[in-house]
């Protein structure tokens, strides 16, 4: 990102994050490349709860208020930073 450009713009990764390699379904993040799945679904699925997680945090980092932070799938674990003394 270049200082002129607008810090408001959302950007979209293309669809193909979810690729086949040696018989197994991974997805790309900046970060690394996560997997292997068995299926295509399993790693959408998977890639789904890594964009809530990575939302939640995001959201936790600004400060929004609790009830925006509440991820949408139940199966994401819900836990508390603390500073310890």
């Amino acid at each position: 990102m270049r200082k002129s450009d607008s810090q408001d713009s959302t950007f979209f990764r293309s669809r193909d994050r979810v690729f086949c390699q040696n018989g197994g379904w991974f997805y790309q993040t900046r970060e690394d490349d996560h997997g292997p799945f068995p299926t295509r679904e399993a790693a959408e699925r998977d890639l789904k709860r890594y964009v809530e997680e990575m939302d939640f945090f995001d959201g936790v980092r600004k400060g929004s208020p609790a009830d925006d932070r509440t991820p949408k799938d139940p199966n994401f674990a819900n836990f508390s930073l603390v500073d310890k003394d």
